[in-house]
């Protein structure tokens, strides 16, 4: 059995949307190869802990930053 062990991080609002936005290009990486691949099983399980993963920080990241924390555009505000 594998002994499952967690870290803690403090993140500024600009840690965060980097890795808030490599994480979502990571997704819609695994999601493409799930649907175009035959590397599917593996990719479907990688994109399911990546989802999950973006999710936690997403929702956290929102909360202390605000909803503009997931705007990853370089357009100007």
């Amino acid at each position: 059995m594998t002994h499952i062990k967690e870290m803690n991080s403090s993140l500024c609002d600009w840690e965060a949307r980097i890795i808030l936005e490599a994480i979502t290009h990571e997704a819609e990486r695994l999601k493409s190869i799930c649907e175009t691949e035959d590397e599917v099983a593996d990719a479907g399980n990688d994109y399911l802990e990546v989802i999950g993963l973006k999710e936690r920080l997403e929702n956290q990241a929102i909360e202390v930053f605000g909803q503009q924390i997931t705007n990853f555009s370089r357009e100007p505000l």
